[in-house]
């Protein structure tokens, strides 16, 4: 072999072993692993998706909504992030956007912001900077909003966040 054919060779494998490296990798346990149930909802532009419709159930064995409940999702593995329970929807959410099924993408720009709340169970509301990668714990509750909105309705959509979980 040519020693051009070899460099170019070694850097391909370097190459290589540096991207499958250095990607993302989920870190959840097996099935099983847990059962946890958390309250969560997302608005985008001031109106609640609805996760109950047919399209969103049981959509992956690890973390799903079911039962024709759109206000409580499921994890039966230790480990799993929100950004991974929305992409097992056909939604991506990272710092700034947020992707949802239909293609649309809402990303912060002027007054229109991406914001994501956390209630811990017997917490407080707190905001979430990273919501990709916050594992989800059971009987959270977890608000998605894209808008404008004002503190007060930033509020009343907190409130709309059931409680249902801590029933199952």
């Amino acid at each position: 072999m040519k020693k051009t054919n070899k460099i170019a060779l070694y850097f391909l494998l370097i190459f290589i072993i540096v991207v499958t490296g250095c990607a993302k990798k989920e870190k959840f346990g097996p099935l099983n692993s847990a059962h946890q149930h958390a309250d969560f909802k997302v608005y985008i532009l001031g109106n609640a998706l609805d996760f109950s419709r047919p399209q969103y159930m049981v959509k992956h064995d690890l973390t799903h909504v079911e039962n024709n409940d759109g206000d409580v999702l499921h994890t039966h593995a230790t480990g799993i992030a929100l950004g991974f329970f929305l992409k097992t929807l056909n939604f991506e959410i990272d710092n700034e956007c947020i992707k949802v099924d239909a293609g649309n993408k809402y990303c912060s720009l002027g007054s229109a912001t991406l914001k994501v709340y956390l209630n811990p169970q017997g917490g407080n509301w707190e905001q979430l900077y990273s919501p990709a990668d916050y594992v989800i714990n059971d009987l959270d509750k977890i608000l998605v909003t894209y808008g404008a909105e004002s503190e007060e309705e930033i509020r009343k959509q907190q409130e709309s966040v059931t409680d249902k979980a801590k029933d199952y």
